[in-house]
């Protein structure tokens, strides 16, 4: 993990080199940034954030690791978690998968607006192989406190039609090999309607190199690094583009 210094040096050279709406020159992604990373409104959801506060006055573990330690290290702040909110509504997506290790924070972002949509049919799957028993308390606890569960909502609903747009979150934590597992699992699922969104790229030196080596994969046609997120786009229509974007 990068130490706190080279977090803010990191984080400076990131200012200087990325751009915002002014630099953006693809209609698709000026749209996009428009209404997810520069729009004007609070860039967080306080239900949520009570929900971040409490974990972090826990004395619970996940992972074999503190609960307030894992959520301090690795879970997104409300600013970037919030895009996924924007996202999710931007596009309208159906249908998300969850990968990696995650305390729920960001599920409950990316769910956000589906659930208060009533009548939206949306299928949310998570996969893990250490299914997380301290999450699925913790968005059950926050479902049935702050939002009526839409009962049109299927867990694990199949949707077979590639027109939907589809997201997928994967969360990356300690080991930066957790990137191209995921990838590798994932990529025979993609296709023109699909967002993928990595966190927590720029944990490590090497969780960095990983994130720059795939964006030349070849399926990836648009690239978009947030500082805190990597965000890919497969449009098969749209030229070969990378992002540095400010936010």
């Amino acid at each position: 993990m990068l130490s706190s210094l080279t977090r803010v040096i990191d984080y400076i050279g990131y200012l200087f080199g990325s751009t915002d709406l002014h630099g953006i020159h693809s209609p698709f992604i000026y749209n996009w940034a428009k209404h997810i990373l520069y729009h004007k409104d609070e860039k967080r959801i306080e239900s949520v954030e009570f929900q971040r506060t409490q974990m972090l006055k826990s004395n619970g573990e996940i992972f074999n690791t503190s609960l307030p330690q894992f959520v301090d290290t690795y879970t997104l702040s409300a600013k970037h978690a919030f895009a996924l909110t924007k996202i999710v509504t931007y596009f309208d997506i159906r249908k998300i998968s969850e990968y990696g290790k995650t305390c729920g924070i960001e599920t409950n972002y990316a769910l956000f607006h589906p659930l208060k949509q009533k009548g939206v049919s949306v299928s949310y799957t998570y996969y893990s192989q250490l299914e997380n028993p301290v999450k699925i308390q913790t968005n059950e606890t926050w479902l049935q406190s702050d939002l009526d569960l839409n009962p049109s909502i299927d867990w694990n609903l199949r949707i077979p039609d590639d027109k939907i747009w589809e997201l997928f979150l994967i969360n990356l934590s300690d080991d930066p090999e957790e990137l191209w597992k995921c990838w590798e699992e994932i990529k025979p699922k993609l296709h023109n309607h699909c967002i993928v969104v990595f966190t927590n790229i720029r944990h490590s030196d090497d969780h960095y190199l990983a994130w720059k080596q795939l964006t030349h994969e070849s399926k990836i046609t648009i690239d978009i690094d947030v500082f805190r997120m990597g965000i890919l786009f497969f449009r098969k229509e749209q030229p070969k583009e990378s992002f540095l974007l400010r936010y």
